[in-house]
């Protein structure tokens, strides 16, 4: 290689061009690069006009160029093979001031276009001086033509407007030299290093050892330029007919899917998503001597694009469509590399659309039963890219698949297991909100209803008939057994799906029967038709949702299937690893969290080796009567062990209230996706609208349930909060709740929120966002809050929720430090 310094003038001269080859990246630079660009011009633009011509002029960096195909002695080509970023930016600009210019020099258009953007006795697209990679060469041939598309898309047309838009407000009329000296900085003082590459050297070769070492390049761009680097004769034919109509077909992220998926179905399980170049590279390289090869390796590409695009994007008439629908509002991404293999099979006949619309099914229903079953997901990948690759056309595909997933060991729930889960599982703290909502309105849509419901319009929400907050008239409803409550509050029978969530809140049945009955849903119409709401009624109701599930989810195939494995207690094992020292929980608790009852936790416990399992006490924090040590030697005091943890046990043996750790907060320690979405849901409501409709229902409840006193409190640390410019959120859930907050980066960020009953202190929330990520801060916050009387939050509960009574407000000094809190998280909130 050779290499020597230039200007862009040099550069340019003369009859010849530069061409951006196909393996290059489109043009990518935006508003940030060139401002900066600009201000560097502007620079060396004060130079000039100071008269100090002798000063350093601006270094911008390289340019490497290797021979073209159509380099000749009468004519000069050549291949940029890194710097046309900043030699497309700048060619742009020289564009933009010739355009600025004409109106009142009419003769710049010409001389600038024929000494530095155009050949004029050239044809074609030998005719430009640059000539950029295809994805931008339409708009950057219209700007040099003098055309620009003024509302583009393209950040070629972008860059032209915004040196048009700079140039305006710079040109002084007082100044009649201003405009040259800028035309003479583009030119003549922005240095660039030339580097030439010799003939026989390989220009891709170089390009992608210069971009990994500068700013990567992604995935999908180096296996494009890898690609049409194997391609020197058939390049544009392929990139023409297979690669842009796939690019147009597919987003940035949908080709990067493409790539992962041809690997998978390649390859199988154990493709990696980070390592996508390096298997195309190495699939490449057994094709790069042959470019008909190379071509079909595109073709196929651009096949089976157009199978992603019909997963992404199913059009309406299509059979099977409503499942693909299911599948991309589930996020089942795991399932795709079976959902590519059973689209090739349709497309070479192999099987028609019934087929396919009977594989979705059974495909549905193994990611929704063991969903309605508390299954991890963990294992999903590795499952259907194996089944991808296994699947044999000639094998009847739906019964394969369904036989592949069966086994015991996957954990498709029998009929049997799954009317047992939508009994007594907490299905809302099972996976995404939207997933449980998906389930519900498939089974509202299995009910038949004639009257037209937008089930997925957002502010369709999960209502719980039995509310999450038990209030008196609930608890006489229960015949005052709260264990009913813990039991079913977020069991599926308890759920539905309803428009109306805010209004119903902690109503009575009586209040929500009402409101139940005049939707347009059928179940919340079945709900209405019932006297009462308890167990009876919830598990009547689950039994009536298990046997609609089963019709629209068959089950596994249970011929010849082994016997089902013994409950999983994994969550239970690993909600007790995950308890933060110096804490506990209950019985109630974890079978609360794990869909079970405290009686056979506390058997399981007794006869099983459970990390922290000596750390779960009755409800009223005591040790259990029937408590031994796993090893029947241990002879330790449960209760002396308990103390040297950091337990606090009062002279009866029971723990510090203030340490228990609950089944909410055991699910946001593990990042149950229900747990985390109601934590997130919680900071979306309404703002600051002191007599909204949200506004209102928190004060009426605050009133009920904590007293006149104790909600004067909060009234008036909220207008304190005002008073300083703050703003205050309602939330939208059934438990009123109320938040004084600051937006950060555009999101909101509070350091307490008020409940009917509690004052909740956020720092499962905190721990995440900026500045509060940083312990010590979050640290500081706890001793404050702690210095309140009768407040005494411990060190493990930094990454949780912990929360104190409202009714303690009443007490000055309380009231006092929660406004000394808000005054300090205000000064620590970057503005």
């Amino acid at each position: 290689m050779k290499a020597n310094e230039t200007t862009l003038r040099k550069l340019i001269q003369g009859d010849q061009q530069l061409l951006v080859p196909l393996y290059q990246r489109h043009y990518t630079w935006e508003r940030r690069q060139l401002g900066q660009l600009w201000s560097d011009i502007i620079n060396q633009v004060d130079i000039v006009a100071q008269g100090k011509e002798n000063a350093p002029s601006h270094f911008l960096g390289s340019v490497v160029l290797a021979p073209g195909p159509e380099l000749a002695p009468s004519r000069s080509q050549w291949i940029v093979v890194d710097g046309q970023q900043r030699l497309t930016t700048l060619m742009l600009a020289l564009c933009a001031l010739r355009d600025h210019m004409v109106a009142e020099d009419p003769e710049a258009r010409e001389r600038i276009n024929e000494l530095h953007l155009i050949n004029r006795w050239q044809r074609g697209e030998l005719r430009y001086r640059l000539l950029p990679t295809q994805a931008d060469r339409a708009a950057f041939k219209a700007c040099v033509d003098g055309s620009p598309e003024k509302n583009s898309d393209s950040l070629v047309g972008n860059a032209y407007q915004f040196f048009r838009g700079v140039l305006r407000e710079f040109d002084d009329p007082a100044d009649p030299h201003d405009l040259a000296r800028v035309e003479s900085v583009l030119l003549d003082r922005l240095n660039l290093v030339q580097i030439t590459v010799e003939k026989d050297d390989n220009a891709f070769r170089i390009f992608e050892s210069i971009n990994n070492t500068g700013m990567r390049l992604s995935q999908v761009d180096l296996i494009r330029n890898y690609v049409f680097m194997c391609l020197p004769t058939r390049g544009q034919q392929v990139y023409d007919e297979h690669w842009m109509p796939m690019q147009r077909l597919l987003d940035a992220k949908g080709m990067e899917q493409l790539m992962y998926l041809i690997l998978v179905l390649q390859e199988g399980e154990g493709t990696q998503y980070n390592a996508i170049y390096t298997g195309h590279q190495q699939l490449l390289a057994e094709l790069s001597d042959d470019e008909g090869q190379v071509e079909r390796y595109v073709r196929d590409l651009h096949r089976r694009a157009q199978h992603l695009k019909l997963i992404l994007d199913p059009p309406g008439d299509l059979p099977f469509g409503e499942s693909l629908h299911f599948l991309n509002e589930w996020q089942a991404n795991t399932t795709y590399p079976l959902l590519m293999r059973l689209l090739e099979f349709r497309e070479d006949d192999y099987i028609g659309d019934d087929k396919v619309a009977e594989t979705l099914t059974y495909v549905e229903s193994f990611i929704v039963r063991r969903l309605i079953a508390g299954v991890t997901t963990g294992n999903l990948t590795r499952i259907f890219q194996r089944l991808a690759v296994q699947l044999d056309p000639e094998n009847d595909p739906p019964q394969a698949v369904r036989t592949a997933l069966s086994p015991a060991r996957l954990y498709w729930p029998s009929d049997e297991q799954l009317r047992d889960a939508v009994r007594n599982r907490p299905f809302y703290w099972q996976g995404r909100t939207a997933q449980q909502k998906l389930v519900l309105r498939r089974l509202e849509k299995s009910l038949g209803g004639k009257e037209r419901v937008d089930l997925a319009d957002k502010r369709i929400t999960i209502e719980h008939v039995l509310p999450q907050s038990l209030t008196t008239d609930w608890l006489e409803q229960l015949a005052g057994d709260e264990g009913q409550h813990r039991q079913f509050v977020h069991t599926l029978g308890n759920l539905t799906l309803t428009g109306y969530n805010s209004e119903l809140g902690n109503s009575s049945f009586a209040a929500k029967r009402r409101q139940l009955g005049q939707s347009g849903l059928l179940m919340n119409q079945e709900i209405a038709a019932c006297e009462k709401w308890g167990k009876a009624e919830i598990l009547a109701r689950a039994d009536r949702l298990a046997d609609q599930a089963i019709t629209i989810w068959p089950g596994p195939d249970e011929s010849g299937r082994e016997p089902a494995p013994s409950r999983d207690w994994t969550l239970l094992h690993k909600a007790l690893a995950a308890l933060p020292p110096a804490t506990w929980t209950s019985y109630s608790d974890v079978a609360e969290l794990i869909g079970s009852h405290p009686v056979p936790v506390g058997v399981h416990l007794a006869t099983s080796q459970a990390l922290n399992a000596h750390r779960v006490l009755t409800k009223q924090g005591r040790v259990s009567e029937g408590f031994r040590w796993p090893d029947p030697d241990d002879d330790r005091d449960i209760h002396d062990v308990l103390r040297s943890e950091g337990v606090a046990l009062d002279p009866n043996g029971s723990a510090s209230l203030d340490q228990h750790v609950s089944a909410r907060e055991l699910a946001q320690l593990l990042g149950l996706p229900g747990a985390v979405d109601l934590t997130e849901g919680e900071s979306g409501g309404e703002y600051d609208e002191v007599g909204g409709e949200h506004a209102q229902r928190f004060v009426r409840q605050l009133n009920e349930h904590s007293g006149p006193q104790a909600a004067g409190a909060v009234q008036r640390i909220l207008d304190h909060w005002r008073e300083r410019g703050g703003e205050v959120q309602y939330g939208r859930s059934a438990g009123a709740s109320c938040a004084p907050f600051v937006k950060v980066h555009g999101k909101p960020l509070h350091p307490v929120r008020f409940y009917s009953s509690t004052v909740e202190f956020p720092f499962g929330l905190l721990k995440g966002r900026p500045p509060f990520d940083d312990l010590a801060l979050r640290e500081e916050l706890r001793e404050l809050l702690n210095s309140a009387p009768g407040v005494d939050i411990p060190v493990a509960k930094l990454e949780l929720y912990p929360s104190i009574k409202n009714t303690q407000l009443i007490n000055v000094a309380v009231f006092d430090v929660i406004v000394a809190v808000l005054d300090w998280f205000a000064a620590r909130v970057p503005d």
